[in-house]
């Protein structure tokens, strides 16, 4: 085994005899690794999803509970919400995404798609941004600001167009406002002339934060009554599938 695995891997057995998030000074001091290798290499594992950055320091990522598990999470949470993808994207005539956080990104899950749909550039297994699209924003409401602010870092974010927040303070912003809505927003700010509604779905013994949304030409959204109808089925898909992982939870 090369020194660097096995550094990664001590880094590994360390979290995972820890209760809560460590501070990168403590695992400094306990492992005696200095903080500019230890960082170098929970940035490698942080990328992989095995660590995790969080306000209160490291702590093990959602791949491992994964690696820990016959079925992954992420295939457990597909199979039990596809139906009511599938379903949303009927009634709506829109693309519905499924997705999930995974280190400091979104990574989509599943998808439908109807006739009619916009054909989108993303596709089940892209990374996409959480401060521009409207399952990154769902994601977001599920945690705390300390936790946002982390993951986004100093900025300035990624600009993908004019549209796009740029300033991790005026995310936290529009996360608050998000909350308050009730459902997050796409306008326009990762895909021109695509707007996207979604909402957060969660399992938090299983640290497992995602969401469903719901996009179409912004032409389509822009219609009040179209709009809200999309919203109401996107509020029963979500609550339906929610209702499905809890079920889940309570058999396993």
């Amino acid at each position: 085994m090369s020194e660097s695995a096995g550094k990664a891997l001590d880094l590994l057995f360390y979290l995972s005899r820890t209760e809560g998030e460590i501070s990168l000074a403590k695992l400094s001091r306990d492992t005696g690794m200095n903080k500019a290798t230890a960082l170098r290499y929970l940035a490698v594992l942080e990328s992989r999803g095995v660590a995790e950055r969080r306000a209160g320091g490291w702590s093990l990522g959602l791949a491992l509970y994964e690696l820990g598990t016959r079925v992954p999470v992420r295939s457990l949470v597909v199979e039990r919400v596809r139906p009511f993808v599938e379903r949303l994207a009927r009634e709506t005539g829109e693309s519905v995404n499924l997705a999930c956080l995974a280190g400091g990104t979104a990574v989509y899950l599943d998808r439908a798609e109807s006739d009619r749909s916009l054909m989108m550039r993303s596709a089940p297994g892209d990374r996409l941004p959480l401060h521009c699209t409207g399952v990154g924003k769902a994601i977001l409401t599920l945690l705390s600001d300390d936790r946002i602010r982390a993951i986004l870092g100093p900025g300035p974010l990624h600009r993908i167009n004019d549209r796009t927040l740029t300033d991790p303070e005026d995310v936290i912003h529009e996360i608050e406002r998000t909350r308050e809505a009730g459902y997050a927003l796409d306008r326009e700010e990762y895909e021109l002339g695509l707007t996207c509604m979604a909402l957060p779905l969660g399992i938090a013994d299983a640290d497992f934060y995602g969401a469903m949304s719901v996009s179409g030409p912004t032409a389509r959204m822009r219609d009040t009554i179209q709009r809200d109808g999309m919203l109401d089925s996107l509020k029963r898909a979500t609550a339906g599938a929610q209702e499905a992982l809890n079920q889940r939870l309570t058999k396993a």
